[in-house]
């Protein structure tokens, strides 16, 4: 079966702040599962497709997380996909590290114009600098 475009809303309580952070991502329902699986707190799917969503951590407070500002995946005759939020990052659960997300990645099918093919390179960008707003009086 091809691969389909998804949208995925994390939705988390960072450091007492609640987030939402949409972004979009193509592959198959069991490769979007598995991606949203290292996410932090809560995320929604739609396609729209219900039985894939878990909000139920998303007002869990999480202190820290591994934050990712853009993954990109390259594969044969000039693939390219890339996992990026509309703004922001994106908070993976902080015992997920930057192997662990790109192991999963490998896994999947993510071209939309070779939909049976994997990435052979896969490049996860940590955010070092993210913080959460705040605002001074």
């Amino acid at each position: 079966m091809a691969g389909k475009e998804w949208q995925i809303t994390q939705k988390a309580t960072i450091n007492g702040q609640k987030i939402s952070v949409p972004f979009r991502m193509f592959g198959e329902k069991a490769d979007i599962q598995a991606v949203c699986a290292l996410l932090a707190g809560g995320y929604e799917v739609k396609e729209i497709v219900s039985d894939m969503s878990d909000l139920s951590k998303a007002d869990t407070n999480v202190a820290s997380t591994n934050p990712v500002s853009n993954i990109t995946m390259v594969g044969p005759k000039n693939q390219f996909a890339s996992i990026r939020p509309f703004s922001g990052v994106l908070h993976f659960d902080n015992t997920k590290n930057v192997d662990d997300i790109a192991s999963v990645l490998r896994g999947m099918k993510p071209f939309e114009l070779l939909p049976n093919e994997k990435p052979t390179k896969v490049v996860v960008k940590r955010s070092e600098t993210y913080a959460a707003e705040t605002t001074e009086p």
